[in-house]
């Protein structure tokens, strides 16, 4: 296969692997993990949308809030683990990424909506008609530093893939996981457009990353041969159809 084809795909791959494990960090080990301790019913699971009998505006936080930790790792791992795969440095960043802009972009959608994961928890504090300007200013102040961690680490990722820039990779990972996400809102039965709307602003929330790969220095004589690795692509794959048939189809 063409070396920039293999380039493509793989950059693809990525960015479908970071939706896809960042939703189920959210919606799963986050949402889902504490209404199981704390001995609630989930009455609805998908890639989008999370739903508790009772509701609790701890497990409500509990999404967001695994995507910060998550992020947080990521970023000491980044940090500190000495890893020799570009590829595995470069997914691990987006991934990063994802998760710290996830994180911040519930507390804006918040600010927005009536249901937002913050919503309830603001509303709990009797703050009135001041909940959404104090929601909009922390989402901006946790933009602020998501932004200036994740550039550290792009900052000094100085390779580029086969016959494609290391901007043209993140570009095509975010394009692709845009994709992946609308495509697994299309699998929920009871409204596949709204849920694959949702799945578009989902990712929307990490649209700074593309903002942040303007300044990457693209003077590198250090360049990453991609062959094309079919484990990957099959893993990648086969995870889809999963998440798509469980988170995308909606566990009741």
């Amino acid at each position: 296969m063409d070396e920039k084809i293999n380039s493509i795909i793989t950059s693809g791959f990525i960015g479908i692997a970071a939706y896809m494990v960042t939703d189920v960090v959210h919606e799963v080990i986050g949402h889902s993990s504490a209404a199981l301790l704390a001995g609630y019913d989930i009455t609805l699971l998908t890639s989008v949308y999370f739903k508790s009998n009772p509701i609790n505006f701890i497990i409500g936080l509990c999404g967001p809030i695994s995507n910060l930790f998550f992020g947080i790792l990521l970023f000491t791992i980044l940090r500190y683990a000495t890893l020799k795969s570009a590829q595995t440095k470069l997914l691990l960043t987006t991934l990063m990424a994802y998760n710290l802009f996830w994180f911040s972009g519930t507390i804006v959608q918040s600010g927005f909506v009536e249901n937002g994961d913050w919503t309830y928890a603001v509303t709990l504090l009797n703050m009135r008609t001041l909940d959404k300007s104090l929601l909009l200013l922390a989402g901006i102040v946790s933009y602020f530093f998501s932004i200036k961690i994740v550039a550290s680490r792009i900052s000094i990722l100085n390779f580029n893939l086969s016959e494609i820039t290391l901007k043209q990779s993140i570009y095509y990972a975010y394009f692709f996981g845009i994709l992946a996400a609308m495509g697994a809102g299309l699998f929920y039965a009871p409204d596949s457009m709204a849920a694959s709307r949702e799945g578009l602003l989902e990712m929307m929330a990490s649209l700074p990353i593309l903002f942040l790969v303007r300044r990457i220095n693209q003077e590198t004589e250090h360049v990453i041969k991609v062959d094309g690795n079919l484990i990957f692509y099959l893993s990648v794959c086969v995870a889809y159809i999963l998440f798509c048939f469980m988170l995308g189809k909606g566990i009741y």
